[in-house]
């Protein structure tokens, strides 16, 4: 399948995901929480799985014709990252401006999220040829370092954000600490 082939593939793929969340916390019991958390954990999923493309295709070179995927990957982070923002904003706060900076004051988890998303507003701004081009690849390259900072503060966040302890975090965050692992042991 041609790369142009797979990247809209994916895209509508995604686009499905975004189109049934949305459905999903319509038909739920609480729209706001629902649609909140299913798209904040949308955007860690996505984040991993973007960092997972260098590791399988050191173990599986054939597969490395999927790597424009995580460009791909990324950006649909960030938009479900947008989505979560958005929605505690608008849906959540109804732009309550002074309301969210009491709620973010006394919050650790809410600073982690949103140092968070700043860092991957510079990450998905960067992530295309002409700002590779602009400044150059050693420096757009060590830019794109940030994810790690990025996903593990959003990892943090989502993990103080549970109320009661859960497998789920846990998991992402085990995840996240075998993709480090790898990158400094094997990373060039």
């Amino acid at each position: 399948m041609p790369q142009a082939a797979l990247r809209l593939a994916l895209h509508l793929a995604l686009l499905v995901v975004l189109v049934w969340m949305v459905q999903e916390a319509v038909a739920g019991a609480d729209l706001v929480t629902e649609l909140r958390d299913a798209s904040g954990r949308w955007s860690l999923y996505l984040l991993l799985l973007s960092l997972c493309f260098t590791p399988v295709t050191r173990l599986r070179p054939a597969w490395r014709v999927y790597i424009p995927l995580r460009r791909v990957t990324g950006l649909w982070a960030f938009a479900f990252a947008c989505v979560h923002v958005l929605v505690w904003i608008s849906l959540e706060f109804a732009f309550d401006w002074r309301g969210m900076w009491q709620e973010i004051v006394g919050n650790l988890f809410i600073w982690l999220g949103i140092i968070s998303f700043a860092l991957l507003k510079v990450l998905a701004a960067s992530s295309n040829r002409k700002a590779q081009r602009w400044r150059g690849y050693q420096y757009w390259r060590f830019i794109h370092t940030l994810i790690y900072p990025a996903l593990g503060m959003a990892l943090g966040h989502y993990f103080m954000a549970q109320k009661l302890p859960e497998w789920q975090p846990m998991l992402l965050i085990s995840v996240f600490i075998v993709l480090l692992v790898w990158r400094w042991r094997y990373a060039d």
